[in-house]
C-alpha cells in the first residue's frame, strides 16, 4: 500500500486528501482481514475479498437468487464470444473473465465449471497467458478427481519454481507436456478434436451473432480514444505519455509511441488513416505516422481543444486560443470571425451541415461549419453538460447533463423525451442512443426513449459511449479501462 500512496504523490493535502483517506481505510481493512492487497504482474494493485466475507455477503441471498445472479454474469461473458467459439477464445482484454469465469460458473453450473477447468484449450490458454498459478486457482474451485490430478501434476513440475505469468519458456513447455498438451491442440478444439462449446445452466446455448467486435484493456487513466476509418485499429491516450495503437483483429498492442507530455488529453485519426493527432494540455498538437510511429510535421493549429469529422474527409478542430473553428492541418479558419473562447463538447451532424458546441456559461451554439454562420443559440442550460448529440440531418439534439438526458426537436426545442441519467456520456446514431447504466449500456429509441436492447458485457461501471465517425461501430469504456468495440448493425435486432 505504501507504493500505491507514493504513486499519488503528496496525498496528505490538497485535492488528494480523499485519496489518502481511502488508502488509510484500505490499510485498516487489510489489517483486520477484510481485504487482501497484492501487486499484479501488470503493476496494478488488486484488492481481493476473502472467501469468508463472500460467504457472509451471499448469506443475505437465497441459493436461487445467488445462482441466478452468477448465471446472468456468465451470460455477459458469453456475449464476448463469437458463435461457436470456445471459452478459451475469450478476448485477451477480458481480464476479469479470465480470472473469475470459473468462480461465477461454479455457483450457477458446477458441472460446467468442472468440465471447463479440465479442457486442454482452457488449461493451455491460462498457462500461456497467466502462468501456472492462475490455472491452479481455477482447479481449487472445483473438487473432482481430474482437477486434483491436474493440480498434482502442476505442483510436481513447478516445485520450487515461480508460478506467475512470466514463466520461463522451457518451464512452460515442460508443464504443457506433463499435462499432455504438446503439441498444442488445433485452434478452438479440445478433447480429441471435439469443440469446446460454452454452455450455461446445462444445455448448449444457441448464441446469436455477437455484436462484440473487440475487447481491449486500455492503460489506466485513458482520457481519449479514436477508431481508425477502416475500423482495423484504435488509438488511445492518457496520463502515461504514450500513444497506444491497438489492432482490432488480434486485440493486441501494435505500437506504443512516446509523446512529448506526461498527459495527453485528445487524440484523433486522420480521415485517410495515415496519421494520428495527439494533443496535450498547454502544448501544440502533434502528428504521428500510424505505421512507423515517427513524428510528422507538427500541426499548425496549435491549441486544439477537440476535433470532429464530417462527410468527404471533412475535419474540423476548435482552436482554444483564438476561439475559431479551423482545419487541423492548415489552421485555415472556418468563417470570417472567431466564435467564442472556452467551447467544448463539439458534435457534428453526419451530413456535415450542423456543428454544436457548449460554451462556458452553459449555452449551446449551433453553426454551419462550412460557412461559419451562427444558426442558433439555445437557452442557457441550468446544469453542467457532459455530452451533445445531433441527428444526422440536424433535426434534433440530445443533451446529456449532470442529472438527465433530453432529446429536443430543432429548431422549436419541443421535447421528445427525458431520461433520468447522471453525468451522461452517451453516443447516438439516427435510430438509437447508447446510454451508460451502471455496468450495462441501454439502447434507447431516439424517437420515444423506449428501451430497445441492453448490452451486458462490462464488469465495471460504464463511463463513456462513443460512435465511430461513420456510425458503424459503438465503443464503450468502463471504470477499469476496459473498452469494448461493438458492431452497431447488430445491436438492435
Amino acid at each position: 500500500m505504501t507504493e500505491v500512496e507514493e504513486a499519488w504523490g503528496d496525498v496528505h493535502s490538497g485535492p488528494n486528501r480523499q485519496v489518502h483517506r481511502t488508502l488509510v481505510l484500505l490499510e485498516d481493512f487489510e489489517r483486520v482481514g477484510l481485504v487482501r492487497a497484492a501487486k499484479a504482474d501488470d503493476g496494478r494493485w488488486r484488492l481481493t475479498v476473502p472467501e469468508a466475507l463472500h460467504e457472509r455477503l451471499r448469506s443475505r441471498w437465497s441459493a436461487d437468487e445467488a445462482a441466478d445472479w452468477h448465471g446472468r454474469l456468465v451470460d455477459n461473458a458469453l456475449a464476448l464470444l463469437k458463435p461457436g467459439d470456445p471459452w478459451s477464445a475469450l478476448p485477451a482484454g477480458a481480464g476479469y473473465w479470465w480470472q473469475h469465469l470459473v468462480w461465477h460458473m461454479r455457483h450457477c453450473d458446477p458441472d460446467q465449471a468442472a468440465r471447463l477447468v479440465t479442457l486442454p484449450g482452457w488449461q493451455v490458454a491460462k498457462i500461456q497467458r497467466f502462468g501456472a498459478q492462475s490455472l491452479l486457482d481455477d482447479l481449487t474451485l472445483v473438487d473432482s478427481s481430474e482437477s486434483r490430478a491436474t493440480a498434482l501434476v502442476i505442483d510436481e513440475v513447478m516445485s520450487g519454481a515461480e508460478h506467475g505469468s512470466r514463466l520461463d519458456p522451457g518451464k512452460q513447455t515442460e508443464l504443457l507436456r506433463a499435462l499432455g498438451h504438446m503439441p498444442l491442440p488445433p485452434a478452438h478444439a479440445d478433447h480429441h478434436g471435439e469443440a469446446e462449446r460454452p454452455t450455461v445452466g446445462g444445455p448448449f446455448v444457441v448464441q446469436p451473432r455477437s455484436a462484440v467486435r473487440a475487447v481491449l484493456r486500455l492503460p489506466r487513466f485513458t482520457f481519449d480514444f479514436a477508431l481508425a476509418p477502416d475500423a482495423t485499429w484504435l488509438v488511445a491516450v492518457g496520463n502515461d505519455r504514450l500513444v497506444h495503437v491497438y489492432d482490432l483483429e488480434t486485440q493486441a498492442l501494435r505500437r506504443a509511441i512516446r509523446g512529448p507530455s506526461d498527459m495527453l488529453r485528445h487524440c484523433a485519426v486522420a480521415p485517410d488513416g495515415r496519421f494520428v493527432m495527439t494533443k496535450a494540455v498547454g502544448q501544440k498538437a502533434q502528428a504521428w505516422d500510424a505505421v512507423s510511429g515517427e513524428e510528422m510535421l507538427p500541426f499548425k493549429v496549435g491549441a486544439v481543444g477537440e476535433s470532429v469529422y464530417g462527410p468527404d474527409g471533412m475535419w474540423v478542430a476548435y482552436n482554444a486560443l483564438t476561439g475559431s473553428f479551423v482545419h487541423p492541418l492548415t489552421n485555415e479558419r472556418v468563417g470570417t470571425k472567431p466564435t467564442s473562447q472556452g467551447m467544448s463538447q463539439l458534435t457534428l451532424a453526419a451530413d456535415g451541415a450542423t456543428l454544436a458546441a457548449c460554451g462556458r456559461r452553459g449555452q449551446i451554439l449551433l453553426w454551419d461549419p462550412r460557412s461559419g454562420r451562427l444558426l442558433a443559440e439555445l437557452p442557457d442550460q441550468p446544469d453542467e453538460i457532459y455530452r451533445l448529440g445531433l441527428a444526422p440531418d440536424g433535426s434534433w439534439i440530445a443533451i446529456g447533463d449532470l442529472y438527465r438526458l433530453r432529446v429536443l426537436e430543432l429548431p422549436d426545442l419541443r421535447e421528445r423525451f427525458t431520461l433520468e441519467q447522471t453525468r451522461t456520456r452517451f453516443a447516438t446514431n439516427e435510430d438509437w442512443l447508447a446510454v451508460p447504466d451502471a455496468r450495462r449500456v441501454q439502447i434507447r429509441s431516439t424517437r420515444t426513449g423506449e428501451l430497445l436492447n441492453t448490452l451486458e458485457a462490462h464488469t465495471d461501471v460504464v463511463l463513456d459511449c462513443r460512435m465511430s465517425p461513420d456510425r458503424t461501430h459503438l465503443m464503450t469504456k468502463d471504470r477499469s479501462d476496459t473498452l469494448i468495440v461493438w458492431d452497431a448493425a447488430t445491436i438492435v435486432p
